[in-house]
C-alpha cells in the first residue's frame, strides 16, 4: 500500500508541476494590458498638453 500511495503522490506532483509551468509560460507570453499613466498632477485650467496626456495621443 505504501509504494502505491508514494507513486500516486509523485504522479500528482509531476502533473501539478507540469500545469504550473504551462500556466506560468502563458502568463509570461501574454501582452501587457496595463498602460503607463501620467503620474504628475494637472493644473487648474486644462491646456493642450494636459488634454493630450489624458487622451493618450
Amino acid at each position: 500500500a505504501t509504494p502505491l500511495v508514494t507513486g500516486l503522490s509523485v504522479a500528482a506532483a509531476a502533473l501539478g508541476g507540469k500545469y504550473l509551468i504551462r500556466a506560468y509560460n502563458a502568463y509570461k507570453v501574454r501582452p501587457s494590458c496595463m498602460r503607463q499613466f501620467y503620474e504628475g498632477g494637472f493644473k487648474p485650467v486644462m491646456n493642450r498638453r494636459e488634454a493630450a496626456l489624458i487622451l493618450g495621443v
